[in-house]
């Protein structure tokens, strides 16, 4: 697997996890890490990445 592909495949985890914290966030009404971390398959990191991409795009305060 090429570096190229080894990146897509990354971004598409990325955007899979993504969408599930933004539907996890948008059906339990919570953006408390500690719930989202226990009902989402997502580490420490990650989340905080989505949760500030998520602020910036304007989907979550």
């Amino acid at each position: 697997m090429s570096a190229s592909q080894s990146l897509a495949v990354q971004d598409r985890k990325y955007h899979k996890k993504k969408a599930l914290v933004e539907k996890f966030i948008k059906k339990s009404g919570k953006i408390d890490h500690s719930v989202i971390l226990n009902n989402v398959d997502v580490d420490y990191d990650t989340l905080m990445r989505i949760l500030s991409d998520l602020r910036s795009e304007g989907r979550i305060k």
